[in-house]
Formats: C-alpha cells, structure tokens, sequence
C-alpha cells in the first residue's frame, strides 16, 4: 500500500507537469498556439483536387503581427481611412447650403407692398407670426387670393415669389412680392438613444450635422459612447466616428443630416478594452473620445504583476474589421526599452483584449499549487494505512 500510494502520487505530479497550465482554470495562452514561428502548412485550396501554403497562424484562422515602427503606421492609416465618410455629405462652414425646399407644415409669409389687404388679410397684424403666415397642407399645397390653390412643396420661396407675382400680375400692376418660411416644420430628424433629451429635430435653411442636432438635444448623457453613433438613412446603418469629431485627433466629417434619418447614440458599454492575464486587477477598461495606447490600459488594470507577469509576452487580440477577414494577434515584448516606447504609441481599438503571459516559473508553482493539496492527502492515507 505504501508503494501504490507513492506511484500515485508521482504519476499525479508527473501528469501536471507535463500538461503545464491546463491543470489551471482560466485562459491558456502558450507560444504552440500562435504560430509565431515561420512554419507554413499546406491546406486545400478553394478548388477540388487544389492545394496552397499558408502560413501556419493564417491555417489556424487568425495573423500574428509583431507591433513595430512599422505596424504603428499602417494601423494608423487604417484607422484614418475608416473615419471618413464621403457619401455621407459633410457640414462645414465653406460649404454654401442650397436652397431650402418649402415642405408640408412649414408656415410662409408673403408680403405684397402697397397691398397690406394681401399680406394681412384680416387687416391686422398678430403678435404671433404664425397666425398671419399660411399653412402649407399635408398635400403641399396652399391657398392665394387671385392665385388660387397651388403646389408649393418642393419649391424654394424664390421659385413662389415668382409663381405668386407672375399670377397678381393680372390683377396688380407690377407687384412687388416677397415670401419667406418663418416656421419650419417638414423635415424633421429623431435623435434616440444616450441623450440629455431625445426627440425631434427641426431642419431648415441652415444645414445640420450630427454635432448640430446632439447639441439640439441637450448634449450627450454621462452613460453615452463617447467615440461613436449610428446614423440610420434610407434603411442603411452608417457608423460615425463621434471621437474623431470631438476630439481632433482623427479627421473624421460631420455628416449632414437629411430628413427621416435617425440619430442613435448608444451607450458606452461596446467602448470597452479587456484587460486579462498577469496584471494587478483583471477587468474592462472604459475608453474615453481620446485615443488610449497600451500603456493607458495595462496602467489602469495596476500594471504588470511583479512576481507572476513575463513582460516578454503582451498580446492584443483584435477582431476583424469587416466580415471575410482574419483577427489578429499583435505581439509585444515589453521587456526593452523599445518595447516600452512601442506600447506608448500603439493605439488600442474597443473590445480588443489585452493578455499578459505569466512567466515559466508562475506556471510552476501555479501547477504545484494545484495538485500540492491531492499529494498531501495522498500521504496523510498513506500514513493511516501504516
């Protein structure tokens, strides 16, 4: 009995030894994994009977990059290519808007000099503008003494200054015409989501962009996403790159606003980077509209853990960026001086996961810990049965 005991417990020893941090729970992370060495494998090809070589991290489904000068670059270029959106139009002050297009529910004035019967028809003029304009009907029409009814919808007030003068002109020798929207009520925008005030945005003469109309709506609320909204047009989703706008650090346009769309400014809750592995405090890490580097995040989390954390082995996972393409492992190792600088300038993306390796002697007396209460159990029977 006390030979079988002994065997047993050095089998048991041996076992997790061998088997290295698997007998631990949680995330197991082993350089085998990555394919970081430059193997390549052969894989079918897209054809029957076709093969092709991959490197070995692309066969297993993602790329390993290690960060560089040079990754610092092309990620950077990335992220400024994605944060334009040409198709959407832009609000800037060079731009010089067009006309605006009268529409059903605004509320026009037209003045007739010479003529206040025309202009006030019921002979005074009210306090509330409102009530001495005319309504444009839902069918976009509207009513004119000596012109009668007629189509304004769709037409500016100089295309009705015309239209209006040239039929009073019948009536009237060379009249002096003027109209103006003094209530704007056609083209609306809905502003849902993390906002002080959701709800409608009047458009008029002067273009709105998605600043205008957050700012319409009493500002961002303190659980809203700082870095981005949705707007939706046509039954399309685009992504606005909110950060770009109020930070500066990125180029991004600030889509004008058309009517029927929608302005959604979701919570801040997607605005996160995980930060996992060998550090003081294990847990997600909110981003601001700044940009935030690596070593914002591995400092908010407490740092690398001084007696378990390989400095050598800082991995960031990140998702594909649009669907077909593979995620990527970038690789840093923190050890140097260069690899510090590098973590200072590599900018993280939200939900990337930050992964810290534990050094071989962790892993050691991680397994020892694990399997030291199986061994000491072992003996104590071992004793009982002596």
């Amino acid at each position: 009995m006390i030979i079988c005991a002994r065997q047993l417990a050095i089998l048991v020893l041996a076992a997790a030894l061998l088997s290295g941090c698997s007998v631990l729970p949680g995330l197991n992370i082993s350089e085998k994994s990555w394919g970081l060495s430059s193997e390549y494998e052969v894989v079918p090809g897209d054809q029957v009977d076709t093969y092709r070589v991959m490197r070995a991290d692309e066969a297993a489904g993602y790329r390993v990059v290690a960060i560089t000068p040079e990754t610092l670059k092309a990620v950077g270029r990335a992220e400024q290519s994605k944060s334009l959106a040409p198709e959407l139009g832009s609000v800037t002050p060079a731009v010089v808007p067009p006309e605006y297009q009268v529409g059903p529910g605004d509320i026009l004035y037209v003045t007739v000099w010479d003529h206040p019967e025309l202009t006030t028809p019921t002979g005074q003029m009210s306090s509330q503008p409102d009530l001495s304009g005319r309504l444009v009907s839902s069918d976009g029409k509207i009513f004119y003494p000596y012109v009668g009814e007629f189509v304004a919808a769709g037409k500016t007030t100089e295309q009705l200054r015309e239209y209006i003068t040239q039929n009073l002109s019948r009536v009237i020798a060379s009249p002096q015409v003027d109209v103006r929207v003094i209530t704007f009520r056609a083209k609306r925008v809905q502003v849902t989501g993390e906002v002080n005030e959701p709800g409608l945005v009047t458009l008029d003469d002067t273009p709105k962009g998605v600043l205008e109309a957050i700012g319409e709506r009493g500002g961002l609320a303190p659980e809203a996403s700082r870095r981005r909204v949705t707007l939706i047009r046509d039954g399309r989703s685009y992504a606005v790159n909110l950060a770009g706008l109020t930070s500066g650090e990125h180029p991004a346009a600030n889509p004008v606003l058309m009517a029927g769309d929608i302005l959604h400014v979701p919570d801040r809750n997607a605005d996160q980077v995980f930060v996992l592995g060998e550090v003081s405090q294990q847990q997600p890490v909110y981003m601001s509209q700044q940009s935030m580097s690596l070593t914002e995040a591995l400092t908010s989390a407490g740092g690398l853990d001084k007696l378990r954390s390989n400095d050598g082995g800082v991995l960031v996972f990140r998702r594909p960026a649009t669907a077909g393409e593979l995620p990527t492992v970038f690789t840093l190792d923190m050890s140097n001086p260069l690899g510090l600088l590098l973590a200072g300038e590599f900018e993280l993306q939200t939900r990337d996961v930050v992964y810290v390796k534990a050094t071989d002697f962790a892993k050691y007396n991680g397994v020892i810990s694990q399997i030291l209460p199986t061994i000491t159990t072992i003996y104590q029977l071992d004793r009982l049965t002596n």
